[in-house]
């Protein structure tokens, strides 16, 4: 199915990836049936445990604020008990690792603090004093990503059995956190807190279009302050293999001179910094179909498009390949083989394949099918990992060969094999259902979709309406992860952002008994706090033709244009569509755009005709952070796409996309 979308997206896909640069630039390069504890539902309000926020001032009299009274908090935790007031950080005060594993935990909390609110807090290790904010390991805290953040008489302490579930805890620390007079402010407030789901995933997609480390970052820190735990790379597909292999270096790809494999050093840094996040990093080696030319010429098989599953040239590669992965990817408890949609014809029809299958007892292509992924997953279990494989053998194996049931699977189509089937036969599955939970160019579901209609224990499709799998909360589901296919790296930030923390809090807390508009602003809150987080610019105009549509914002009269940014350094920004450097304008104050800010663009290439789609007057709006040495601050580029467009043309446009 993911092949059959590839085909039939080409042009959306050209589309989406003019309007996905209308948001960033990396720097650098329908109600269903619901288990008990639905949102809103009384059984869920009913265990929820939440006290609500107290009215009135801190022990200095000074009154709470707003955001003290209702920190916009996602995932909402288990147990929030709020008190009047916040507790601030003294003006020596320091982020504190008493624990030595923490470290590097204060570090990365000290950054978000500081962008976030403008204060510098030093990290440090020993024993926290008065007016610090201490991290701190404590075996009493059951859960394995459990924690408790406290912010009163005692001052702030999160306290966790792992370093996990710290980070976790000062992702909520970084949710709360306001400033004051140049004062770090937390509100008064004590929360319990563990995830409800132990696997809480988000896949990306490398292979299909080039991401520079760059543009993955963002999405870690992203993941971090939903408290995902674990981002999915899927390395290699027919387009390229991004896996800098040694012991296999012609499996290195490029494409028209552009490099398409990472660097071992830049995977290995990437690992580091998901890690001191709370975020682990889960490779994908695709396997038998799905593969790069470079690995078809390897360990292919003339007359089929699957990998040589009948010679033990394959496997010896791959224990050489996946022992390469295991020790790059070394935190993560997973290897992805792949596994899906492998078109078995021809396969199976060789004097050599046949001489293969009868020698280990294979019957079919099925049967060799499933055998490669035996053998995979022997090879993953040989270096220390568990496998993951997405829906596609049948059953629980065939033709002479039984799939092992350690083996995690991932249902997306509920085709070639159905959840509630997996389960029944004793599988361990990962929801990654294509309805709501797929993020394919157009093709994804709005927050709401996923936050009102949608569980961890359902399965639904896109295509296939009737396909809906209810499963009991006692079913081995470990989680959920949202998918996203076939994107290029501009796009990743702006889609997922806008819906991937619904999902978050529905598999981190199924039963928080929380309504949509509770949920909306508490989000908006968030996504603002991740624009801080990430060092972005917010750009505003005033006088647009309505909002954005296909990645622009239109206009026809001036418009006037406003940024702010955390109180971190200059806004520097430009008109001219390079990227801001520290010789461009500072941002100095409102500005304004007319037609001649603009000139004239060939817009929305599309693959299949080798044509653009259209032509316009556009300007981009690219602004960026940078301190007062000159040097950039944050993750990427602020980039607004503005057309200049006669209204009438423009409601034309709109009415003839209704009919």
């Amino acid at each position: 199915m993911r092949t059959c979308l590839r085909r039939r997206a080409g042009a959306v896909l050209a589309r989406l990836a003019a309007a996905a640069a209308a948001f960033f630039v990396f720097a650098g390069a329908c109600p269903a049936s619901q288990p008990p504890g639905h949102p809103g539902t009384a059984a869920s309000r009913a265990v929820a445990g939440l006290t609500p926020a107290v009215p009135g001032g801190d022990a200095a009299g000074r009154p709470a604020s707003a955001s003290e009274a209702a920190p916009g908090l996602v995932p909402w935790p288990r147990s929030v008990v709020l008190g009047s007031g916040g507790v601030e950080v003294g003006p020596t005060g320091r982020i504190v690792a008493e624990d030595p594993s923490l470290l590097a935990l204060a570090r990365v909390l000290a950054e978000e603090i500081y962008f976030s609110t403008g204060v510098r807090l030093p990290a440090a290790g020993g024993a926290a004093g008065q007016g610090d904010i201490a991290l701190r390991i404590n075996p009493a805290v059951q859960a394995e990503e459990g924690y408790r953040a406290t912010a009163g008489p005692a001052g702030i302490v999160i306290e966790a059995r792992t370093y996990r579930g710290a980070a976790w805890g000062t992702a909520t620390l970084v949710e709360a956190v306001d400033a004051a007079d140049g004062r770090v402010r937390i509100p008064r407030m004590t929360v319990e807190d563990e995830p409800a789901a132990r696997y809480r995933g988000l896949l990306v997609d490398v292979a299909r279009h080039w991401h520079p480390v760059e543009a993955l970052r963002p999405l870690i820190r992203m993941c971090r302050l939903y408290k995902i735990n674990y981002l999915q790379l899927h390395l290699n597909d027919q387009e390229s293999f991004t896996f800098p292999s040694r012991a296999l270096a012609e499996l290195h790809s490029a494409a028209k001179g552009q490099r398409r494999t990472y660097t071992p050093e830049e995977l290995k840094d990437l690992v580091r910094f998901a890690d001191e996040r709370g975020v682990t990093l889960v490779p994908e080696l695709e396997g038998p179909g799905h593969h790069s030319g470079a690995l078809r010429t390897l360990w292919g098989r003339k007359g089929t498009s699957c990998l040589d599953m009948a010679s033990e040239k394959t496997y010896a590669g791959l224990d050489a390949l996946i022992g390469e992965i295991c020790e790059t990817f070394a935190s993560s408890p997973y290897v992805h083989i792949g596994a899906d949609e492998c078109d078995l014809k021809g396969v199976g029809q060789s004097d050599e394949e046949k001489a293969f299958m009868a020698a280990h007892g294979i019957q079919g292509a099925e049967g060799l099918y499933n055998y490669y992924i035996v053998r995979a997953d022997g090879i993953v279990r040989k270096h220390g990992k568990q496998t993951i494989c997405w829906e596609g053998f049948r059953g629980d194996g065939g033709g002479g060969v039984a799939i092992p049931k350690d083996i995690i699977v991932m249902p997306f189509e509920s085709a070639y094999n159905p959840a509630d089937r997996l389960v029944a036969r004793g599988y361990a599955v990962i929801n990654t259902a294509w309805k709501p939970l797929y993020v394919v160019g157009a093709r994804k579901w709005p927050a709401r979709t996923i936050y009102e209609n949608w569980n961890t224990w359902l399965w639904e499709h896109h295509i296939n309406t009737r396909i809906h799998i209810q499963l009991k909360r006692t079913d081995p589901v470990l989680g959920a992860q949202m998918c996203a296919w076939e994107q290029p790296a501009e796009a990743e930030l702006p889609s997922l952002r806008e819906r991937i923390h619904a999902m978050s809090e529905r598999i981190w807390n199924p039963d928080a008994g929380k309504t949509w508009a509770d949920f909306a602003a508490r989000a908006a809150d968030a996504d603002r706090r991740l624009d801080r987080v990430l060092g972005l610019v917010e750009v505003r105009a005033e006088g647009l033709l309505g909002g954005e549509r296909g990645g622009f914002f239109y206009f026809w009269e001036p418009v006037t244009v406003r940024m702010s940014a955390p109180p971190i350094g200059a806004i520097r920004y430009t008109l001219d569509g390079t990227d801001p450097s520290a010789g461009s304008p500072a941002y100095a104050g409102p500005f304004t755009l007319t037609k001649e800010s603009t000139h004239p663009e060939k817009l929305f290439y599309d693959r299949r005709t080798g044509r653009h789609l259209a032509q316009g007057n556009v300007v981009r709006v690219k602004a960026r952070i940078f301190d007062s040495a000159g040097m950039p601050l944050g993750d990427a580029v602020t980039v607004r796409q503005y057309w200049h467009k006669d209204p009438a043309e423009l409601a034309k446009e709109d009415a003839e996309a209704k009919n």
